[in-house]
């Protein structure tokens, strides 16, 4: 069954629950909608990411937030449970370089103190950021050219790519675009 559930979880463009455990604390579920990650090794998750600086987004509030880079913590920022850590975040750090690898620890309200999902981030090649880059520049702040790299992706199945021009800080504001960052942050992780 967990292999059907898996196989279903690559098809979905929608993103996925991520049951990570604190490695030695009690396993803990967060939903990652941006940027896209794809389950891996003990219930972790990973993903590619097509551009140095993606926006974090994650569904539930969380009591604590940490990057870490070649094991060594980059960035921490902590909540409470009357003002919890929500919404989009932008990378506060250091740009991804290609290949590089910057580990994501999050802890849910409710959690234990040492109780964390893990997702692992991987930095695109310099190719993807390059061509990333350049697809954003080129959309400008056209909400309709937008909303159709963001089909064009889907419809090619890059959903990492779909989900990094959604959740992009540079995007335009706009009705349309709007309502479809709403319907995937509805749908969330399909519990």
């Amino acid at each position: 069954m967990l292999l059907i559930a898996l196989w279903l979880a690559a098809l979905s463009p929608y993103p996925q629950p991520w049951q990570a455990t604190g490695r030695e604390a009690e396993p803990v579920a967060v939903c990652v909608v941006a940027p896209r990650v794809e389950p891996v090794q003990q219930g972790d998750a990973l993903g590619v990411v097509p551009t140095p600086r993606p926006q974090l987004l994650v569904t539930e509030p969380l009591l604590e937030l940490r990057l870490e880079r070649n094991g060594r913590l980059a960035w921490q920022k902590f909540g409470t449970s009357s003002q919890p850590i929500t919404g989009p975040i932008a990378w506060p750090i250091a740009p991804l370089a290609p290949g590089e690898v910057v580990l994501v620890r999050l802890r849910p309200l409710r959690a234990a103190a040492d109780s964390f999902a893990h997702v692992q981030l991987i930095g695109a090649s310099a190719q993807r950021m390059a061509s990333t880059h350049a697809l954003m520049r080129s959309l400008a702040q056209r909400p309709a050219a937008w909303l159709k790299a963001v089909d064009t992706a889907l419809d090619r199945g890059d959903v990492p790519l779909a989900w990094t021009l959604l959740f992009a800080p540079a995007a335009p504001q706009s009705p349309g675009l709007q309502d479809l960052r709403d319907q995937v942050l509805r749908q969330g992780c399909g519990d």
